[in-house]
């Protein structure tokens, strides 16, 4: 691989990559010395993945790429960004956001990786130049610091401040080993069907009675290895979320969703991606099953009797109405790794019944913004040389997708966003309105008066930018330290730990410093 820090880069490129592979086996995590700390009860811990790590780490320190990368032992995950420079080639269509791989040095030696590579390494490649340009911007702005930000950002710029790899027990944290959610009742209302009828059998035939199945027998690991869901491609997937018996959902969290979603997609109000395991479990519990069986055709257990019994259950005694059931289900996140394993946890766990069609977007939603700016650049050419459905398509995502790096937002082309940038405190995508614009958070236009626990927390604390109130979601923030979303949230520590973070960011800009460091990688930054 060839080194390529002695040349300024033209561009940078962002690859996103995932996949699901026992890079650690069941065998080879017993061979570890049941005495040590590397136990197979943490086989995130063994040897293979950390020689893994520092076979990683050698290999793309040298190429100045940064980021970061997942290793665990249900595979790999991340996100990267390196500079592109001679030896890569730049020919890409910008406005569909198809890119040119083959002469990438980063992205062949992790497309052909021995361990991970080959074609089921799911990649998406972009290309990231001008990330702000002043056009954007109101004429009015007065803040000094946004100006000397937008002059910044008018070069070329790295997505994230080092390279990480971690190793962990899983490359996507859905809490593996997790008891189910519900009390008393574990599985569904088909599975207590199907226990009930499988009880009757067994009775008449003389056999004991099925025992209803417990907690623990539920609580399965979900491994998109053994099952998952069905892809659906993004055209396919317009078809899906315009169906109004389909039921789309959201696998991201809530801060994700805000700027950005499907149309009629139901946001499971999650803030962390552990937390949907029991929204979905929840979920399963809200319909009546036994017309999902009529409408199915399954009736082959589904008599009046047993149907009656289903309806005479602990919810309906308690008065509580089941929702008509969807005929499919579609899930769908930023990349596809998300949705791909909530798809196996929901056919894993028998959350709902047997032959329910499962589905999720292939590539997630950055695969979709490619294929709608395919299709509307199609719009764009001449009548003859596009169908009509390519020059009819309209997207029905709305807003944009919030990834995590510096481009916070990405529109459709996986262009960066011109309307968000990161919150300095909770990292989550923040209106620019509210750094950029003076009239946004206008407190002399306000009559709006801080809480006295804002003000009590901001006692004290050197270096603090004035209080401001947003009037489009009627909250507080700290410009540059915080935003409405997490204000209200902050402690005094934290409060402190961010503005010295700003202080020491603002030091190092005025020496020319980064204020990030890898100290292991092969640059000049101090």
């Amino acid at each position: 691989m060839t080194d390529q820090s002695q040349s300024p880069p033209s561009e940078y490129r962002i690859l996103a990559l995932y996949r699901f592979l026992p890079l650690v086996t069941d065998s080879e995590a017993s061979t570890v010395d049941q005495n040590s700390s590397d136990a197979p009860s943490h086989p995130e811990r063994h040897p293979i993945l950390k020689k893994l790590s520092t076979d990683l780490y050698d290999a793309l320190r040298p190429l100045q790429v940064r980021g970061t990368l997942l290793l665990a032992p249900e595979g790999i995950n991340g996100t990267i960004c390196y500079p592109c420079i001679s030896t890569c080639d730049s020919a890409h269509d910008g406005a569909a956001g198809e890119i040119n791989g083959d002469n990438d040095p980063v992205y062949q030696y992790l497309k052909t990786h021995p361990l991970f590579g080959g074609e089921e390494l799911r990649t998406r490649l972009s290309v990231w130049k001008d990330y702000f340009n002043e056009e954007d911007c109101r004429s009015d702005i007065e803040l000094d610091e946004a100006q000397q930000k937008i002059q910044e950002l008018k070069q070329p710029q790295q997505a994230f401040q080092r390279l990480k790899i971690k190793v962990k027990a899983e490359i996507v944290t859905m809490g593996l080993g997790r008891p189910l959610f519900r009390d008393g009742r574990v599985a569904d209302d088909h599975q207590n069907y199907q226990n009930k009828h499988n009880n009757q059998q067994t009775s008449d035939s003389g056999a004991a009675d099925n025992k209803p199945a417990t907690r623990q027998q539920h609580n399965q690991k979900c491994n998109p290895l053994l099952t998952k869901g069905q892809y659906l491609s993004p055209k396919s997937w317009d078809e899906a979320v315009k169906d109004p018996e389909v039921l789309v959902i959201d696998t991201r969290n809530t801060y994700e969703i805000d700027i950005g979603t499907f149309d009629g997609a139901v946001d499971p109000k999650t803030k962390h991606f552990s937390e949907f395991p029991q929204y979905l479990e929840k979920l399963a519990g809200e319909f009546d099953w036994s017309a999902y069986h009529n409408k199915s055709g399954a009736s082959s257990i589904c008599d009046t009797e047993k149907q009656e019994e289903l309806t005479n259950d602990a919810d309906a005694a308690k008065g509580i109405e089941k929702k008509k059931p969807p005929k499919a289900i579609a899930m769908f996140c930023t990349g596809g790794i998300r949705c791909e394993k909530a798809t196996s946890y929901a056919l894993q766990s028998n959350l709902f019944p047997e032959g329910m069609p499962i589905y999720h977007l292939e590539g997630g939603i950055l695969a979709y913004l490619d294929y709608a700016a395919k299709e509307k650049s199609a719009q764009n050419t001449d009548a003859a040389e596009c169908d009509k459905e390519s020059r009819d398509h309209k997207s029905t995502f709305h807003g944009e997708c919030f990834v995590f790096d510096k481009r916070v937002a990405v529109t459709e082309g996986l262009q960066p966003s011109k309307n968000y940038i990161p919150c300095y405190g909770c990292r989550g995508p923040m209106d620019r309105r509210l750094l950029l614009d003076n009239n946004c958070g206008d407190k002399r236009k306000s009559a709006e008066v801080p809480p006295s626990k804002y003000i009590v927390l901001m006692e004290g604390v050197p270096n603090l930018p004035e209080l401001k109130y947003d009037s489009e979601t009627k909250a507080w923030y700290l410009p540059g330290l915080t935003c409405p979303r997490c204000h209200d949230g902050t402690t005094r520590e934290s409060l402190e730990r961010f503005a010295q973070r700003k202080e020491q960011m603002e030091i190092c800009k005025r020496e020319g410093k980064e204020h990030f460091r890898d100290g292991k990688a092969d640059t000049t930054c101090t």
